[in-house]
């Protein structure tokens, strides 16, 4: 049995995952296609792999509904991946003080796997 702590260490350890978490704690209901835009170096498939990896590590919800005939879906995060977000500030603020000029979100630092410098 692996332990709860190390397994989501190794989820948040992606590349994408705590931008993703991120990004969809900072755009309520947001969709696919919409993170998708926000993330302009990831591919759909890694996409849907990350949000199926937090949906079921109970970080974020899927809500499915109809537009018309049109399937939809949008995404939250939840009470526990609100928490994990607050914990991981306090992480980041200890880890990128002095070494960036400003803490920004995973997905925005020029360190991060949308920069320059990965």
């Amino acid at each position: 049995m692996t332990c709860s702590t190390i397994d989501l260490l190794n989820v948040l350890g992606k590349k994408w995952d705590a931008s993703i978490l991120e990004e969809i704690n900072n755009n309520k209901n947001i969709n696919f296609d919409k993170l998708l835009g926000l993330n302009v170096n990831i591919y759909p498939k890694t996409l849907n792999k990350a949000l199926n990896d937090l949906i079921k590590r109970e970080l974020i919800t899927k809500k499915i509904y109809y537009d018309g005939k049109l399937k939809r879906s949008e995404y939250n995060v939840t009470e526990s991946g609100i928490k994990l977000l607050s914990e991981f500030e306090s992480f980041k603020t200890a880890n990128c003080k002095g070494r960036v000029a400003e803490i920004k979100p995973c997905g925005e630092c020029e360190q991060g796997p949308n920069g320059n410098n990965h």
